[in-house]
């Protein structure tokens, strides 16, 4: 055998390839840098030469720009888990990854805003076409809802930019409303499955309390949830479906049994995050019912910050360590992490004023730091080898 072939076959494996890496990271830096940003174009005066006012900048980017990158990095990495197929190459990944990239800086550049938008719509249809590709080549029906979820995403996102080249103002708040109900039909439908999961494995003994009407009752309610905004329905209306949602989605909590797991973080950051989901619902469902006074934009934030922020943390983590060779566990910075969405989410929800909203963007950006600064490098390195 000769030298050049010997040493061929003695080349080590490429490492397996991780799409949430760098969309994680992306992820994270988008938390964190944009709302920074949103302080500094709400609080200082300073506004990008952009086409869209503060509040609906600062909405679009944490809902298309930390969520679809955080919805990537997890469906891209989870659906090659289980299909078994790469969803991408190195190549295609960085290719989504700048256009996620340049999608964010257009918006905030003097240039079209149209041109922005392209990219942005880009970076989706991307996504759907790789998840769909290996889902379709799998016959995976069980996930097949995701593409639906995907490109309901993707046309919000849509509507929302031709609401704002419009100047139609309603029809951006729709928009982004109705972003966050797909969130959270993703949340309940993601989270009913892995949070049972998880702890059971993880506790020895552990039984969860289930049931496939219940099962049926919450996701299905939180679809029909988003059906009745995309419809406009009327604000009782609305307001009483959210508040039966949240009482069966608290039940399904409670079936779970979470408090068995408060020793370990790594677990009860997935109940903290879920029982959001349904504290989000009974907020907004109380303001809708006129029982107190709060426009709907505003108690959205139960699930944007409390829920969306708590449950992003929790399984950024767990998939960073998990896929790095390491422990899953958390240190004392990353259980306190886990708590500053919350408190978050209770400053912006307790004292619906600007000092309130200080707060909670300072407790935010404090929380995506800390992920930075200790899980980012695992995200950067990648598989941690033993020596």
């Amino acid at each position: 055998m000769s030298a050049t072939a010997s040493a061929t076959l003695t080349q080590p494996a490429p490492p397996p390839l991780h799409p949430f890496r760098p969309l994680f990271f992306c992820a994270a830096l988008a938390a964190s840098l944009g709302m920074l940003a949103w302080g500094a174009f709400w609080h200082m005066g300073w506004l990008p030469p952009t086409t869209l006012d503060p509040l609906s900048w600062h909405a679009h980017g944490m809902l298309y720009g930390f969520g679809s990158a955080l919805v990537g990095g997890f469906l891209l990495t989870a659906s090659a888990n289980w299909t078994g197929i790469a969803t991408t190459s190195r190549i295609g990944l960085w290719l989504l990854t700048a256009t996620w990239v340049i999608a964010r800086l257009l918006l905030l550049s003097p240039l079209p805003f149209w041109l922005g938008a392209l990219f942005d719509v880009g970076y989706l249809f991307g996504l759907v076409f790789l998840i769909g590709r290996v889902l379709w080549l799998s016959r995976n029906q069980r996930n097949a809802f995701l593409i639906g979820i995907l490109l309901v995403f993707t046309g919000l996102d849509i509507a929302f930019y031709a609401g704002a080249l419009a100047g139609n103002h309603a029809v951006t708040t729709r928009a982004l409303t109705c972003a966050v109900d797909l969130l959270m039909v993703l949340m309940l439908a993601i989270g009913g499955r892995v949070i049972p999961f998880f702890t059971g494995r993880k506790l020895a003994g552990h039984v969860s309390w289930t049931n496939k009407y219940l099962i049926w009752a919450v996701n299905g309610g939180g679809a029909l949830v988003l059906l009745c905004d995309l419809v406009g329905a009327p604000a009782f209306a609305r307001g009483v479906l959210m508040l039966i949602v949240a009482v069966f989605a608290l039940v399904r909590l409670v079936g779970w049994r979470g408090w068995h797991a408060w020793r370990d973080p790594m677990l009860w950051v997935l109940h903290l995050g879920y029982l959001w989901l349904a504290v989000g619902l009974l907020v907004r469902s109380l303001a809708l019912l006129g029982v107190y006074a709060m426009p709907e934009i505003d108690t959205l934030h139960g699930i944007t910050v409390g829920a969306l922020g708590t449950l992003s943390l929790g399984m950024m983590v767990r998939v960073a360590q998990g896929h790095s060779g390491v422990p899953i566990k958390a240190n004392a910075a990353l259980a306190i992490m886990f708590l500053l969405p919350t408190a978050a989410a209770a400053a912006r929800l307790c004292h619906n004023q600007p000092g309130g909203w200080v707060w909670a963007a300072a407790l935010w950006f404090v929380a995506y730091a800390v992920y930075l600064i200790v899980i980012g490098p695992l995200l950067i390195r990648g598989r941690v080898t033993a020596s």
